[in-house]
This record gives structure tokens, C-alpha cells and sequence, in this order.
């Protein structure tokens, strides 16, 4: 089934990568964002891989807001990675890119979330995660701090969403690099939309990672 979404997360993953978005319909010379539920439907292309990583090799040019055509084979949902489908390799092509725009981002916000995935930490435990439905999301914050920990260099970012404080780990790999040539890079931006991913099961937790960094 051919399908289209816009590329709101991209990282790296086991030396791949994993990308995801929203699904989108063309609709006169727009891309309008599709509902699930009455939420913006989120699709995650997963390959044979291990945890579904997709190769470097076929998805290494994409950017954050390209509209990415697929041929989807199957939708696999696997417990809170509800977003999981599978594709044909040969399918994908990039055909354009949607506008960085308050008003285009803000269509693809998730607005019924009180909290991320459930609670107001930085994981889900794995006692709690099959009481999850969804392991994706877009937020949309204005009180935010680019920090790089001490131990290991990592980025994170310290942000308020619905008067809850976070500090999540940045797995967005155009991001980082961006970061390290200009630390001043989010001096004058106001906003942030930021694509929330809940990762893998690691010592009894998913941890809650900024996927995609979107400023403008």
C-alpha cells in the first residue's frame, strides 16, 4: 500500500537508523497530516533488522520534514511500538518537503497529552509499559536548554511541557551535528517541536529520547 509521511524523527540506531513521521494525504498542493483516534497517525518503517533498525544506505539522505512515499507490506505493531510497519526497500523516495512553519507544525501535534507516555519522568518501567499504547509523539515547547552532560559528552535538553519538567537525551543525528559546529545555534528561537521517541528495553526501563529537534 502506498503511503506517505513526513520525516519527524531520525536517528541513529545500532550503526542504522530509524526513522519515523506522520502519515500524510496530498490534498490539492498540500500535505495534510492524517488522524487515528483523532490524533495524528504516526508510522514507524521497520526492516529485517535487529529492533527493526533500517539501513543507513537507504535512508541517509532524508531530513526532518521531507515527505517520504513508501510501499508498506504489513503493519506490525508490537506492543507500545503500535506505529511499526514494514516496506519494500526498492519503494521509498523522497518527493519533496513540507515548509518549516509554526502554523504546518503545530497541525501535527498531539493537543490531548497531559503528560509523555504516561508519566512525568524520563523512562516507563517495564512493570508499566504494556499499559502504553503509542511510543511516538510531537510536543511543542517554549521554556528549553541545550545541555551536554558531563560524563559522556551526551546533549540533552532541559524543557517544561504542561508544567512538568524533563531532561531527555537528543538522538537526532542532523541535531547534534548542527550543535557541535554552533553552540549558538537555538540563541534566538522561541519555540521548539520536539518528536519524542520511547526506546528500547534497557535494565528494566524505555527511556524517553528526543528523536527530532525542529526550529526555526
Amino acid at each position: 500500500m502506498k503511503t506517505l509521511f513526513i520525516c519527524l524523527a531520525n536517528s541513529k540506531k545500532l550503526g542504522e537508523r530509524c526513522i519515523a513521521g506522520i502519515e500524510v494525504k496530498k490534498v490539492g498542493g498540500t500535505y495534510q497530516p492524517i488522524e487515528k483516534e483523532g490524533k495524528p497517525k504516526w508510522l514507524r518503517p521497520i526492516s529485517k533488522y535487529q529492533h527493526g533498525a533500517v539501513s543507513e544506505d537507504l535512508v541517509g539522505g532524508i531530513r526532518l520534514m521531507d515527505i517520504i512515499e513508501i510501499d508498506v507490506e504489513k503493519l506490525c505493531p508490537d506492543g507500545y511500538q503500535s506505529e511499526n510497519a514494514t516496506f519494500n526497500p526498492a519503494s521509498i523516495k523522497n518527493i519533496g518537503n513540507v515548509r518549516l512553519s509554526e502554523e504546518n507544525l503545530d497541525s501535527l501535534i498531539d493537543m490531548k497529552q497531559y503528560n509523555l507516555f504516561g508519566n512525568r519522568g524520563k523512562a516507563v518501567s517495564e512493570d508499566v509499559i504494556d499499559s502504553v499504547d503509542h511510543s511516538l509523539t510531537l510536543i511543542k515547547v517554549t521554556d528549553f536548554q541545550v545541555n551536554k552532560k558531563e560524563s559522556d559528552g551526551q546533549l540533552r535538553i532541559d524543557f517544561e511541557f504542561n508544567n512538568n519538567h524533563y531532561g531527555l537525551p537528543i538522538t537526532d543525528i542532523d541535531f547534534i551535528q548542527k550543535f557541535s559546529e554552533n553552540e549558538t545555534l537555538l540563541e534566538n528561537t522561541s519555540c521548539l517541536y520536539l518528536a519524542i521517541s520511547l526506546g528500547i528495553y534497557h535494565n528494566g526501563w524505555h527511556s524517553k529520547l528526543i528523536a527530532g529537534v525542529l526550529n526555526f
